[in-house]
């Protein structure tokens, strides 16, 4: 599928977040990404081109900042040429695959999710039911936080109870929410006095 130039520069973004945390070195985004992309490598614009595709289809439920994170674990001289690299994608399965059975409902997580939450909507002038609503382009805003791991499984869940509906391309998004959604609402309902002042508190 054709990819435009917003979608290039957005994953362009999350590699370099990701080069400059794990480099711990500061970088600074072109004044003009069109005119910096058309003077990249050619090798390295057609790989950043295919990646782009790649989050926007069949690897869209990989979060693109944490996929890359592990080419620079695996790679201290990791580059646009070795985004494809086997290795890469399975370091990444496997930390997701770790991270999903540690996944515990909390009320530290949650009440973490929640200031999160409720910091995005100061800065957004927004209400909690606006939060649920958001979309960034085609990507439900609360999805692609919970995929940055700013918020957890149980908020999310949360929120499906206060009304969030998901549509099919959310819900193919968070496989492991849909796997275990009775289970963690059980566990929800264990706090619900606790989800009440929080929910006051939004």
């Amino acid at each position: 599928m054709p990819v435009s130039m917003e979608d290039i520069e957005r994953i362009y973004v999350e590699f370099r977040k990701a080069q400059s945390f794990s480099l711990d070195r500061g970088w600074r985004m072109p004044k003009n990404f069109e005119d910096h992309f058309e003077r990249m490598n050619g090798l390295n614009r057609k790989a950043l081109i295919k990646i782009t595709g790649f989050f926007l289809t069949k690897w869209q439920n990989i979060n693109p900042y944490q996929y890359f994170l592990c080419g620079f674990e695996l790679y201290s001289t990791f580059t646009y040429r070795m985004f494809f690299n086997e290795k890469i994608l399975r370091l990444y399965i496997e930390k997701d695959k770790n991270k999903k059975r540690q996944i515990k409902i909390t009320k530290v997580g949650i009440a973490k999710s929640a200031l999160f939450v409720k910091n995005w909507m100061r800065e957004n002038n927004a209400s909690f039911g606006d939060y649920m609503r958001a979309r960034n382009g085609t990507q439900r805003v609360a999805i692609e936080h919970y995929l940055e791991n700013n918020i957890d499984a149980a908020f999310l869940v949360f929120m499906i109870r206060k009304g969030m509906i998901l549509n099919d391309h959310d819900r193919s998004m968070v496989p492991y929410i849909q796997e275990r959604y009775r289970k963690i609402n059980f566990g929800l309902n264990d706090i619900k006095d606790f989800l009440v002042k929080l929910e006051g508190r939004l």
